[in-house]
């Protein structure tokens, strides 16, 4: 499609002869309504969860469209288009979930010559559903009805006593044994009422008689790509770069971004899980939860490309504020302590007790979604109208009723830290860094709003005498807990987390060894926790150190797909969402040092290893894009959208450039403020 224009797509395109030799690996396609793992038996939809409570993981589909059973030669991900394809000798199969119709899952076939053979992957019958209707019907004008699979049903268990069974309903066009030469359509409708289904059905095959099915498909995806992107010229690199921003972009909802020229079909969104849409069944990819992992690591690095898809899961939250004010309660605790795992209802669903007790910094961490959202649009409605000031206001009261006085200090006991290896610890150097960064959020929260902020707010994040953050001043490095010794090994980053995201304040010596200390020491853990230490090497100009955990990220990274998993070693939860986020990040807050202030956009650029040139297309910031590409020695800044009443500037150490738009600037490298001109303010 593209090349008949002269683009050159190899970036995007994934290509293989043959399947990975653990099914796992396998390609996952999801418009975050509906997702399905390639070559596999089950389909998951938004929202839609089996099991009481601790039981509680999605409820498995079972795929009813269509798969060639003939031998085939090619799988190819094409991540511009959003399709994946499986080719044989005579024959051509794509899938993809529809962008626009984010109710429909699409396969087409088309057959050269001779016959194929059809099969089912349905596989065998669902455990998490009871099934209320299963018919064929004859569907359409009478007499040209084609004939369709209507199957309905609903849960088994609900999450909670008071929660209602959830439906559901999905159509998909039924299929012969065998297939002539032709091309041929299946489509795959899925909601949660009969009649939902059946009108996404119908819209499906209308846009197809329009032969606008896979266009506006395509469509979506162009206007995806065409607005932010990152480009660069080592291609192997490029191809994990696509395939990352595909697998996570396409876990959240496009109809958000409200695509001109392309109808809009809004849902309620349940956020996104560590394996995405396509994994999370029965004791699997962490049961389809939701962690801390949406809100810290997947979110930044879609924050500064569509904060309006990152608004979703902050929407998904505000929802769920209810069963964070019912944990706090059960644990005696005031204001909202949000659950450690949670899926539907907000209620925690966790399944092991010793993380659903201690694993405490999430809450903070939902705050700093909140924070970083709210200072990357320049916008407060979210807080102001849309409910988070409730999110950001209880929180706060949380870790009031949380903290304890020792004396010297607020102190936070009987915690987990992000390092899982060691529970029940007191003074959790994250846990206390985030939840001071809590505290001092409400405040501005409340002061933005007109309203008085509790002074307690102020009084326990103050620096001295406030939360306590252990520091050895002999060895000049933050221990990550009370009593922990130097050398113990740690699961995955958590120290190092105080320089970036959260920001904490020490000297570089002290952030050089921070990272030091714990890289020696971190287990083969979590995909994400390497890009955090690449990020505080360049934040300390240390590039070949940085080079060196930017590399080791990929140890996670599985061929011929790119799919991430968890552990280096052994599978963990796959399509892992989490380490993309986290590689990201190593992109946009390592590499490009965007660094994001409510009136400032810090920039500190170094070119990319084994790379004479990165482009990052469409960053994001208060209304704001702006191009960045990157060479050995300078770099260049366009702001590519424009308001009249509104001038941008980038300056270091009082010089200043405009940023007119379309105009660019060329500088050296070197860290940089991008700020609206005296007398300015942001005009929306």
């Amino acid at each position: 499609i593209n090349a008949e224009y002269g683009e050159d797509t190899s970036d995007y395109v994934l290509s293989s002869p043959t399947l990975p030799a653990i099914s796992n690996n396998n390609v996952i396609l999801s418009n975050s309504f509906v997702g399905h793992r390639l070559h596999g038996d089950t389909v998951y939809m938004n929202g839609l969860y089996n099991g009481y409570t601790t039981t509680c993981h999605r409820a498995r589909i079972p795929c009813h469209f269509p798969y060639v059973d003939d031998p085939a030669v090619d799988y190819t991900l094409d991540c511009k288009n959003a399709t994946y394809t499986v080719s044989g000798a005579n024959f051509e199969q794509v899938f993809y979930a529809h962008s626009v119709l984010n109710r429909v899952f699409v396969t087409e076939i088309s057959v050269h010559s001779g016959v194929v053979n059809l099969t089912s992957h349905a596989g065998a019958p669902s455990t998490d559903l009871n099934i209320i209707s299963k018919e064929k019907i004859s569907h359409g004008p009478e007499g040209q009805g084609t004939k369709v699979n209507v199957f309905g049903a609903e849960i088994k268990d609900p999450e909670t006593k008071t929660s209602p069974k959830l439906t559901i309903w999905n159509l998909t066009s039924d299929f012969p044994a065998t297939l002539d030469s032709g091309t041929y359509l299946f489509i795959s409708s899925f909601a949660s009422t009969h009649d939902e289904a059946l009108s996404f059905y119908d819209r499906a095959l209308q846009y197809y008689t329009d032969k606008t099915l896979l266009s506006s498909h395509q469509d979506s995806w162009s206007y995806v790509w065409k607005t932010i992107n990152i480009d660069l010229d080592d291609k192997e690199l490029a191809k994990t770069v696509k395939s990352s921003l595909f697998y996570l972009l396409s876990s959240f909802p496009q109809c958000a971004l409200k695509i001109p020229e392309l109808e809009n079909y809004p849902f309620q969104f349940f956020g996104v899980s560590p394996g995405s849409l396509g994994n999370g069944g029965d004791n699997n990819d962490y049961w389809g939860h939701v962690f801390w992992d949406q809100d810290f690591w997947m979110l930044p690095g879609v924050m500064l490309l569509f904060p309006e898809l990152v608004k979703e899961s902050i929407k998904y939250r505000i929802a769920m504020l209810p069963g964070a004010r019912i944990k706090a309660k059960e644990r005696g605790y005031k204001g909202a302590m949000y659950p450690w795992e949670s899926g539907r209802t907000g209620i925690d669903v966790c399944p092991g007790a010793i993380y659903a007790n201690h694993q405490q910094h999430i809450t903070a961490c939902v705050n700093y979604a909140i924070r970083q959202y709210v200072y990357v649009t320049g916008s407060w409605d979210i807080v102001s109208t849309d409910g988070a000031w409730d999110v950001v206001n209880e929180s706060a009261n949380f870790w009031l009723s949380r903290v304890e006085w020792d004396g010297n200090n607020f102190v936070i006991n009987n915690v987990m830290d992000p390092d899982e290896y060691h529970s029940d610890v007191n003074n959790s150097c994250f846990t206390n860094a985030a939840a001071r960064l809590n505290l001092l959020f409400a405040v501005e929260a409340a002061e933005r709003l007109g309203k008085i902020p509790d002074p307690r707010w102020a009084a326990v994040a103050q620096e001295k005498n406030g939360l306590k953050i252990p520091f050895d001043e002999t060895l000049r490095y933050h221990p990550e807990f009370d009593g922990y010794t130097q050398g113990t090994v740690i699961k995955q980053a958590s120290v190092v987390m105080l320089g970036y995201p959260l920001g904490s304040p020490m000297d570089d010596d002290v952030r050089k060894n921070d990272i030091e200390v714990y890289a020696k020491c971190t287990d083969k853990g979590p995909g994400m926790t390497y890009s955090m230490y690449c990020i505080g090497m360049l934040e300390l100009d240390e590039l070949a150190t940085a080079e060196n955990f930017f590399q080791v990220q990929f140890q996670n990274l599985r061929d011929p797909f790119r799919i991430w998993n968890e552990y280096p070693t052994y599978l963990g939860c796959t399509n892992f969402l989490t380490a993309i986020g986290g590689f990201l990040q190593s992109l946009l807050f390592g590499y490009l040092g965007l660094r994001v202030f409510e009136k400032k956009l810090q920039v500190k650029p170094f070119l990319l290893p084994k790379c004479t040139g990165v482009t990052y297309t469409g960053m994001q910031y208060c209304g704001e894009r702006f191009n960045f590409e990157v060479k050995k020695d300078k770099f260049t800044v366009c702001r590519t959208t424009g308001n009249a009443f509104q001038l941008w500037q980038i300056e270091k150490d009082g010089q200043k450039w405009p940023l007119v738009t379309n105009k660019p600037v060329s500088l050296d490298l070197g860290q940089y403020e991008i700020t609206m001109a005296d007398g300015y303010e942001l005009v929306y």
